[in-house]
């Protein structure tokens, strides 16, 4: 029962942790080659990454270490997540594979790493001085194809914060540009570029469905994805809010493809807690052509929550008297947990273990904020899309995007598509995010139809 009310959750409740934005250095092109030592620096990398997968931390912090990150993963830190990757990858057992790249004042080596239950690609980052600026990794489905010569159309980049540097992937259509661009925006918690749910990957499946279509599309490792070692410290934690966790990085995606040459329009499309935001992140500017809104909500985060554990507990009609006392608890928490947030007793020093494990400064930037109301104002086409078998962010919501929006924006309904836009039969659940599926190609062209339509 634990791990399903972990599942529903997943795509929308946000995790503690979260990072403060700085202003960008100016945007690098793709182009753009840093004066570094690249033997010395791949060198370095291998040995630091040789003595932490040896649990030979002392070691590692041994190396030379960009100031913030010597600060931000000490030995305990190294310690920690290197017990986190054990549990869920299994133990450690070879190397594979190795290539290096540039990509915005960075250099980065990056290691096959194949452990016990999934194959792991580790980055090894170095500033300008040769000093280890980050180290992360993301799951890999194959190292020999990760490895494999990549065509001219997939870049790798990195963006963002000077601190909190993010990787991701351009993915160039086939053909001659200047072509439109589509920067996709994450829902809730640590997701990695493709938006990872069990063996879904929604993002990718969206990223190459349209490039076929002549599309550009940039997705991202997520700032609480990446630098999850870095987030340990409360006082950021304290006081982060969605600005941090999605608005400011997506809008530095939108800065970085205005670098590069071939890309003309660029458009967001934000899923769940990045659609909620979406209206937020192109509020102010002028170069967002038009937003996408996948499966967001309207209604605020804590009232939506509250329907979600309600919604669970009502699959669970069946279950044993344990199970049902379990539930009631956990609702009866999460109405405490509402009341509060929606009240004048929120203030910034609140417990966060009273309001969900989520600091109050989140809570009170969301419940002041109305997505249709910013949308409203904003001069550019919307597109909004929602599933019919979507629990976590019900139909309802589509109606209120409607309601609120009038002919202002553009709707789509899939009556057999779930959250993830993935289609599927029955009762919605948590399990059926287990069952591997891909994103509704009729989807993937409606998007693809309507972005070259706004041109």
């Amino acid at each position: 029962m634990k791990s399903k009310l972990i599942i529903a959750l997943l795509m929308l409740v946000t995790v503690t942790m979260g990072g403060c934005s700085n202003k960008p250095d100016e945007p690098e092109t793709k182009e753009m080659v840093l004066e570094i030592d690249e033997t010395a620096a791949t060198e370095l990398a291998h040995a630091f990454f040789d003595a932490y997968i040896a649990g030979d931390y002392e070691s590692a912090y041994s190396y030379p270490f960009e100031k913030e990150m010597e600060a931000a993963f000490p030995v305990p830190a190294m310690k920690s997540t290197a017990d986190q990757i054990e549990k869920k990858y299994g133990s450690f057992i070879e190397k594979q594979g190795e290539k290096t790249s540039y990509s915005q004042g960075y250099y980065i080596v990056t290691i096959g790493g194949i452990h016990e239950k999934k194959a792991l690609a580790y980055n090894v980052v170095f500033n300008e001085e040769s000093q280890i600026a980050g180290f992360h990794y993301r799951e890999i489905d194959n190292l020999d194809d990760f490895f494999a010569d990549e065509s001219e159309s997939v870049i790798p980049v990195t963006f963002g914060s000077e601190a909190f540097p993010l990787d991701g992937t351009l993915l160039y259509p086939e053909g001659d540009g200047p072509f439109p661009a589509v920067v996709l925006v994450h829902g809730s918690g640590p997701n990695d570029r493709d938006e990872t749910a069990y063996d879904n990957k929604p993002f990718k499946d969206i990223a190459e469905g349209l490039a076929s279509q002549g599309i550009a599309v940039l997705r991202y490792d997520k700032r609480t994805y990446t630098h999850a070692a870095k987030f340990q410290d409360k006082e950021i934690v304290q006081n982060m809010t969605a600005y941090d966790e999605v608005i400011d990085d997506a809008r530095y995606a939108v800065d970085f493809l205005e670098t590069q040459k071939d890309i003309e329009q660029i458009y967001i499309l934000g899923h769940s807690l990045g659609g909620n935001q979406a209206p937020r992140i192109a509020e102010g500017r002028d170069d967002i052509a038009g937003l996408i809104i996948m499966g967001g909500y309207v209604t605020p985060l804590q009232n939506l929550m509250l329907y979600q554990y309600e919604y669970l507990y009502g699959l669970e009609v069946n279950s044993d008297e344990e199970t049902k006392e379990l539930y009631e608890k956990q609702i009866s928490l999460a109405k405490d947990a509402v009341a509060l947030i929606n009240s004048d007793e929120l203030k910034p020093d609140t417990d966060p273990n009273l309001t969900f494990g989520v600091a109050a400064p989140y809570w009170m930037d969301l419940r002041d904020y109305d997505p249709t109301a910013v949308a409203k104002e904003l001069d550019i086409p919307l597109l909004i899309l929602q599933g019919g078998r979507d629990y976590q962010v019900p139909p309802a919501e589509f109606e209120l995007w409607q309601e609120k929006l009038g002919d202002k924006s553009k709707y789509k309904f899939y009556e057999s598509l779930n959250h993830l836009f993935i289609a599927g039969e029955g009762t919605p659940s948590p399990e059926e995010y287990k069952i591997k599926g891909n994103v509704s190609d009729e989807v993937i062209d409606d998007i693809a139809a309507w972005v070259l339509a706004s041109e």
